[in-house]
């Protein structure tokens, strides 16, 4: 059982890995590094080494850096939605 387990883990881990690992690039939503990302530093890396990184973090910090990034992305979104409304 535990054997199941621990693939559906690692499972887990792969996919939440491949939707993540676009923002080792920069913000999908600004195109550049912000200094207040979490990532900001790691994006400082080389590519390998991003990769490196990335491939390093537990499901829980990927976990974490999900959450992270759909609540920041919602609320520049959010942001700019409203800053668009006042200009028009």
């Amino acid at each position: 059982m535990t054997t199941v387990k621990t693939k559906s883990v690692r499972c887990c881990r792969d996919e939440l890995l491949a939707s993540l690992i676009h923002l080792a690039e920069c913000c999908p939503v600004e195109g550049c590094n912000p200094e207040e990302c979490p990532l900001y530093q790691m994006r400082k890396l080389k590519h390998a080494a991003r990769l490196k990184w990335f491939n390093e973090l537990t499901k829980d910090d990927l976990d974490y850096l999900a959450a992270y990034h759909y609540t920041c992305m919602n609320m520049k979104l959010a942001v700019r939605s409203a800053e668009e409304a006042a200009f028009s």
